[in-house]
C-alpha cells in the first residue's frame, strides 16, 4: 500500500552569479560597496532580502516546471552600517547598497564653539596614516640627508 500524504517537492538548488563593486566619492563620505546578485528569470516577490544582527540573508525561489528553483545566501555584514542597506531588484538584477561604518573625527578649529568634523571609514584612515607616516619618514630622511651633506667635504 503506498503513503500518498504531502510529498515535499524537490527543489533544483543553485548559487547566483553576485559581483562586488565599490562606490567611492571624491568627497570625504561614506565609502559604499555595492553587491549585485544575477537572478535572471525570477520576480521582484520571488525574492527576500532580510537582515538578522549581523548577517543579511538573501533568498529566493521561482518555479520552474517539476522541480523549482530556489538559492540562499548569506553575508557578513558586520563591517556595514545596516542602518543605511538599500536593495533595489530590476531587469533581473538584485543591487544592495551596503554603507561602510564611519568613525567621525573631530577637531577643533579657531575658537571654542567652532568644532569640524569629518567622517572616514577605517579603510580610509588607515590609508590617511600611512599616508602621512610616510610623508614624515621622507622628511626625516630629507633632513638627515640635508644635515650631513652639509657637514661633509665633497
Amino acid at each position: 500500500m503506498k503513503n500518498e500524504g504531502s510529498v515535499e517537492p524537490s527543489y533544483a538548488e543553485f548559487e547566483p552569479y553576485c559581483t562586488w563593486k565599490k562606490e567611492r566619492k571624491i568627497c570625504i563620505s561614506k565609502a559604499t560597496d555595492i553587491l549585485e546578485i544575477k537572478l535572471s528569470g525570477f520576480k521582484k516577490e520571488e525574492v527576500k532580502v532580510e537582515l538578522e544582527k549581523d548577517v543579511l540573508h538573501i533568498s529566493g525561489e521561482r518555479p520552474v516546471g517539476r522541480s523549482p528553483q530556489r538559492f540562499l545566501k548569506k553575508i557578513d555584514v558586520s563591517k556595514y552600517d545596516t542602518e543605511d542597506l538599500g536593495a533595489e531588484f530590476e531587469g533581473g538584477i538584485l543591487r544592495i547598497r551596503l554603507p561602510m561604518k564611519c568613525s567621525a573625527i573631530r577637531f577643533r578649529v579657531g575658537g571654542d564653539n567652532e568644532t569640524l568634523g569629518i567622517l572616514l571609514s577605517w579603510p580610509q584612515i588607515k590609508t590617511t596614516i600611512s599616508a602621512v607616516a610616510a610623508a614624515l619618514l621622507l622628511l626625516l630622511l630629507a633632513f638627515y640627508m640635508y644635515k650631513y651633506s652639509e657637514c661633509t667635504n665633497f
